[in-house]
């Protein structure tokens, strides 16, 4: 290389759909910031909002305070609109053209199949799709809709140069897809330490109003919708109220399902017990207000929030599903339960009357993450695709 030659630095453009902040725009907002700058020029475009509430923090918003470039893509919106999808793709491929990346890097599944297959007419030199789990898992969908879903997930993965798991189990399971061999590699999301405040100082703001000494306390940072399965666990609380076990239920997070949660909590008995704090921005400084955490989803990618919980040193009671085993290994690291009331409450018992296992799960979860999920060892692992 001549003296003074300056090796010309990689264009990476990511396009997700949604510009709120939950864990895809979390993982793109993590290599946007952390990928190397000398090596790298890095533009991040997203759709709307979603159902952001006033005073939630936006993608945009944190990347604009690291400097790193937006673009809004005006027609980008989750649900399905034949006027808008044409708008969309027509808008993507403008973009595109304009800001000739080197790599294009899109997550989420609407914008991985439209960017995918656009990246592909287009002759993108590497066109790289992260899956945060294989959506025609999402049970609750007619088989119809999961039967389409898998089709164009195929499509996307196969469109792609390479396609990102974040989960051993959906690796496997999309290598052995017709055609796709190969194409998926396994790159698990990483987290550095939240900034946490003390016990004393989160509980304080999380519930002003306090409660009585001793009570203990199961947290859960989450939107309130279906998937998440906080109705469920207000059932759970409901079922141990009846054996006399306290607990507070405290959910940090905002959704379309406050109204039909709070009105369960009323059926339940346990309305004074459940907490529905509403959105926090950067929630998991909070944790060290719990004495457990639950995540009782009904599908999961890798959760952030498990990872948080273990630099937390929490227990957790947790789904016993893909994303989630690849964190938590039962009565080692966790506890793993079935989504169903009943079993939800079995789990959270044996930490109610076991606070010995509380102090043992809480630590190993905290080693494990610790030594496995860190994001310099996904950013790096990422870089190479671009490479």
């Amino acid at each position: 290389m001549p003296i003074g030659h300056q090796e010309k630095k990689k264009k990476v453009l990511f396009v997700i759909t949604k510009n709120n902040f939950g864990g895809a725009q979390r993982y793109v907002y993590d290599l946007a910031v952390n990928l190397p700058s000398e090596k790298f020029s890095v533009c991040v475009a997203f759709g709307n909002a979603g159902e952001k509430q006033e005073d939630s923090v936006t993608l945009k918003e944190k990347l604009d305070k690291k400097n790193i470039r937006t673009i809004q893509i005006k027609n980008f919106c989750r649900d399905i609109s034949l006027r808008h999808e044409v708008a969309v793709f027509f808008e993507l491929v403008r973009i595109i053209w304009k800001e000739k990346p080197d790599v294009l890097h899109v997550t989420s599944s609407k914008a991985g199949g439209l960017g995918a297959f656009i990246g592909r007419c287009m002759f993108i030199h590497r066109t790289i799709f992260t899956s945060h789990g294989l959506a025609y898992d999402e049970t609750w969908r007619p088989i119809w809709q999961r039967t389409l879903i898998k089709f164009f997930t195929w499509l996307t993965i196969l469109f792609s140069h390479k396609t990102i798991q974040i989960t051993k189990d959906t690796t496997d399971r999309a290598n052995a897809l017709p055609f796709l061999k190969h194409k998926n590699i396994l790159i698990h999301n990483g987290r550095t330490t939240p900034a946490f405040i003390s016990r004393e100082e989160a509980r304080k703001k999380l519930i002003p109003s306090g409660t009585r000494n001793g009570e203990l306390w199961v947290g859960a940072l989450a939107e309130l919708t279906k998937n998440k399965n906080i109705d469920s666990l207000i059932q759970a609380l409901g079922i141990l109220r009846k054996q006399n076990h306290t607990l507070h239920l405290v959910v940090c997070g905002e959704g379309e399902e406050r109204d039909q949660l709070t009105t369960l909590a009323e059926q339940e008995g346990v309305s004074k017990f459940v907490h529905l704090i509403g959105y926090i921005d950067d929630a998991a400084r909070y944790l060290p207000a719990f004495d457990m955490y639950a995540l009782p989803s009904h599908k999961e990618g890798l959760p952030y929030v498990v990872m948080e919980a273990g630099f937390a040193s929490l227990p957790v009671v947790a789904s016993n599903i893909r994303g989630i085993t690849d964190l938590i290994e039962n009565k080692k690291t966790g506890l793993l339960t079935a989504t169903d009331p009943t079993s939800i409450a079995e789990a959270l018992e044996r930490l109610i009357t076991h606070p010995e296992l509380r102090k043992e799960y809480g630590s190993a979860l905290f080693n494990h993450i610790h030594t496995t999920f860190s994001i310099k060892k996904m950013v790096e692992e990422t870089a190479k695709l671009y490479e």
